[in-house]
């Protein structure tokens, strides 16, 4: 619609896929203004049913269908997936849907991980599901979203130090070097080093321990968020773990948070005390309720009381690091480097060890998909994404989206980097695909002698809106809308003795910041009046399974060029 409305829709019972009145908006910096991406359009797809959507660079094609797969979620307007309504999904439930509904970006080379194998590209969405399936523990979820939490905050208050941390350090370094060289303020604090001084140097010494201890804490703290953060890593390394074990860990996890609080009661006065000791305290009330919690049900503990456990372990070395002095620090910061190397080792072979036992179960289904796609799975599985041409890599996009067994798939333009043999190869992939798995297409391009070829149905955008939906023989037979026979005129044909079709178009785009009123393309439009301005037109039945948008359509069919000898006019 260079308009709006929704004749075009089937009911809603036949439809597979539908979004009504989609809407993306995005700010521009801090101007208060918005880019109307997408601006209330509406599109359905039958299941088996393959929807070309086609349009210039910049119409938003590529928007709409990240927004009908939420990322991002759409400003307004709904998506429904075989009668669930995607926008109102949380997004534990919407990662869980999201397997029937897949993507192909547009650059494969860019969408595939350089620094990752074939056999783990396209074998890690199997992987993450079985780690779903069987080695998630209730309480995780519950982890997962205050760690989405810390790293909004956490993120919030970094990202300005990322200018002032660089300068901060440099200055605090030459700071300990002059006072440790110059008054060596620091000498009667740190007499327990004295040997060691004596034989490297004092200051060089005191450079040394600042970064040694400013490498632990970074440590302590890479650990506390490696366990908290993406809590499943204790659910990949230990997988289920017995009740008892885990009760045992969240007991743990109990008795150190009690401790802190005991042990720091009395240690500071003043309003810190009040700031630390209401933390410890929320900390500790927390742990006991998850405890009680696990000893109605044991089952919400599991790996999460070993993660929690642990993470208690990370606090008590932090707190005795901090509030120590002479050689009981000296000892507790070697336990606590050797018990962190320890911990990393242990959680990294387990790691690893899970990894090739879930990358073996799914090496089947991966050299499957491969050969599926036309790869030789002998050559490819441990080679990488830079290795292979685009037309190849294309391939592995597709057996990356299909390996979910997927319903659905959005193709953002699959082919417009790829020369025109290999244009073709995937195309027909695609077709074969369709076929074997009964897979509903999404086919974004913006060359419609493309589209002709693989779609069903045929919706033409232009600058956020859809102008004509038609099947491609009625739209490439008589395009009704004035920006339909643009496009059409604009396609190569193979017959060099004949005139192109040339449409007279102004040729500047509107800005989508603040897009012309009525009809969006009104500014380009031949056919454009003054009604055109004041009445953004609503789409219409034109003929069988053919709709416009325009006040004044293209009721005719076009005229095909006429040819003309190069010698005509000798």
């Amino acid at each position: 619609m260079a308009g709006s409305g929704k004749a075009h829709l089937r009911p809603a019972g036949q439809t597979l896929l539908r979004a009504e009145d989609l809407t993306v908006e995005f700010p521009v910096g801090t101007t208060g203004q918005v880019v109307h991406a997408v601006s209330g359009i509406s599109i359905d797809l039958v299941e088996g049913e393959t929807l070309g959507l086609v349009g210039e660079s910049g119409c938003g094609k590529s928007t709409t269908g990240k927004a009908m797969m939420q990322v991002p979620r759409p400003t307004a307007g709904s998506v429904s997936l075989d009668g669930a309504e995607l926008t109102t999904l949380d997004d534990e439930t919407l990662r869980r849907t999201r397997p029937v509904l897949q993507m192909i970006f547009q650059d494969p080379i860019s969408a595939l991980n350089p620094r990752r194998t074939v056999r783990d590209i396209i074998g890690e969405p199997l992987m993450i599901w079985w780690e779903e399936e069987e080695g998630r523990p209730p309480t995780s979820i519950w982890f997962e979203w205050f760690g989405r939490l810390f790293q909004w905050v956490a993120g919030s208050i970094t990202r300005p130090l990322r200018y002032v941390a660089p300068l901060a350090a440099v200055a605090l370094a030459l700071w300990i070097i002059s006072e440790a060289a110059e008054e060596r303020r620091f000498e009667s604090q740190l007499a327990w080093l004295d040997v060691p001084a004596r034989i490297i140097g004092f200051p060089v010494l005191a450079v040394v321990l600042a970064i040694v201890a400013v490498l632990l804490v970074l440590g302590l703290v890479w650990l506390a968020l490696a366990i908290v953060v993406p809590f499943g890593v204790v659910s990949k390394v230990l997988g289920r773990v017995p009740a008892a074990v885990g009760l045992a860990g969240a007991g743990s996890a109990l008795a150190i948070a009690v401790f802190m609080v005991w042990r720091t009661w009395n240690s500071l006065g003043g309003y810190p005390a009040l700031a630390v000791r209401g933390l410890l305290i929320a900390v500790a009330v927390a742990v006991g309720v998850w405890f009680v919690a696990s000893l109605l049900d044991p089952s919400r503990a599991g790996a999460s009381g070993i993660a929690g456990a642990l993470v208690g372990v990370a606090a008590l070395e932090l707190f005795y690091i901090a509030g120590l002095d002479g050689i009981p620090k000296l000892l507790v910061l070697l336990a606590a480097v050797a018990l962190n190397v320890g911990l990393y080792r242990v959680v990294s072979r387990q790691l690893r060890a899970r990894r090739e036992e879930l990358r073996a179960r799914a090496e089947p289904r991966v050299r499957e998909m491969l050969e599926v796609v036309g790869i030789n799975p002998d050559n490819a599985l441990d080679r990488k994404p830079y290795e292979f041409s685009g037309g190849q890599a294309q391939r592995l996009s597709i057996a990356r989206a299909l390996i979910m067994n997927p319903k659905v798939i959005i193709c953002d333009e699959p082919v417009s980097a790829l020369d025109v043999s290999v244009q073709a190869q995937i195309l027909n992939l695609l077709e074969d695909m369709k076929a074997r798995y009964g897979l509903t297409l999404v086919f974004i391009a913006h060359d419609l002698a493309v589209v002709k070829n693989v779609s069903d149905r045929v919706a033409v955008m232009y600058l956020g809106k859809i102008c004509e939906v038609a099947n491609p023989d009625a739209l490439y037979a008589g395009p009704a809308h004035p920006y339909s026979e643009l496009l059409l005129s604009a396609i190569p044909h193979p017959d060099p003795l004949l005139d192109a079709r040339v449409s007279q178009v102004a040729a500047d785009l509107p800005s989508p910041i603040a897009p012309p009123s009525g009809c969006r393309f009104r500014t380009r439009c031949p056919k454009a009046e003054d009604r055109c301005a004041t009445d953004e037109p609503e789409i219409q039945r034109i003929g069988d399974d053919h709709y416009v948008a325009c006040h004044f359509p293209n009721l005719e069919p076009v005229d095909e060029p006429v040819a003309v000898s190069r010698g005509a006019g000798a």
